[in-house]
């Protein structure tokens, strides 16, 4: 079932974070893309509690799956319309 990460919008903004455990690897996606423009950063939280920017979401590359357990967030650059989900 799919799940909405950071919804569907034109500003920039973090999604919550999402805790990936040891072997549940997940697949996450863009959704509502109105151009070729879209983007959105994949970050990793480290031991210090910083993030780390580590893959990307685009209008080309729209769909990704994620094995490494940790925890991520992400990043809606600004001035193109899309949103973030799981299935």
């Amino acid at each position: 079932m799919a799940t909405e990460i950071l919804a569907t919008a034109s500003t920039a903004a973090d999604s919550s974070d999402m805790i990936i455990d040891v072997g549940t690897p997940v697949t996450v996606g863009l959704k509502g893309m109105t151009d070729s423009e879209a983007l959105v950063h994949i970050s990793i939280k480290d031991d210090g509690g910083a993030y780390n920017v580590v893959g990307k979401l685009t209008s080309a590359e729209c769909v990704v799956v994620i094995d490494g357990p940790g925890t991520y967030r992400f990043s809606r650059v600004a001035g193109h319309t899309c949103g973030v989900y799981s299935a």
